[in-house]
């Protein structure tokens, strides 16, 4: 069985956006049984075990191990479970490249941008430099959304028709920006991210992140 390592502690702060949500999130939709093993989050939002670093180099959580195959990296994880499974991702390649280039869009176009509103949401007067930078942050989403937007008027996922594993990539980075107000100029992007969210696969992960984190229900929605 595949064990995927992931947060059992947390401060509030970080409760449901953390990237550990994207694997076992990855895992449930491909039907691959998995062993969640839950580590502590450090102060500085990586992991003491010393072991641990023989399993991600950076001692980032999430990390998988198949069987003795040890990968890390968000991104690298839901792309290796959807090649893996044979869902989630089509055979063709043109398709599948497609799928490629919307993950690697919301992990480098997209989540640079908003991670730093959250933090300067969480930070606020503490940071002076990181909130006068904000608005610069949604500025530069504004390059990226509009078009999203509107693609999304015509076709339920990023990538078309069918979900695949961008749209978890995709969805996670959004809940990013869930508490803040620059979703809300754009509706069919804030549709699209319920409607994943939704998702049976995606509501059995959250409840049992809450679960494991020993917090209540809606606490990391």
């Amino acid at each position: 069985m595949m064990k995927v390592y992931v947060f059992k502690s947390l401060p509030p702060f970080l409760w449901g956006y953390t990237r550990d949500i994207r694997a076992m999130w990855a895992l449930e939709e491909c039907g691959i049984a998995y062993e969640p093993i839950g580590l502590d989050c450090g102060p500085n939002g990586l992991q003491d075990e010393s072991w641990f670093e023989a399993i991600s180099s950076f001692k980032q959580v999430p990390a998988i191990d198949d069987d003795g195959y040890m990968l890390a990296e968000s991104g690298a994880i839901l792309l290796y479970l959807a090649e893996k499974s044979g869902k989630l991702i089509p055979s063709d390649l043109k398709r599948r490249a497609q799928v490629y280039r919307w993950t690697i869009t919301s992990l480098n176009n997209i989540e640079p941008f908003a991670l730093p509103i959250f933090f300067a949401d969480l930070q606020d007067d503490s940071n002076p430099h990181m909130k006068a930078l904000r608005p610069w942050h949604v500025d530069i989403l504004g390059r990226f959304f509009p078009t999203i937007d509107a693609m999304l008027m015509n076709q339920p996922f990023v990538t078309g028709s069918d979900f695949t594993v961008a749209d978890i990539a995709l969805t996670c980075v959004l809940r990013e920006l869930r508490k803040t107000e620059v979703l809300s100029q754009y509706p069919q992007l804030e549709k699209y991210r319920h409607r994943c969210e939704e998702r049976p696969a995606f509501m059995k992960v959250i409840n049992e992140y809450e679960d494991r984190l020993g917090i209540a229900r809606g606490s990391a929605r």
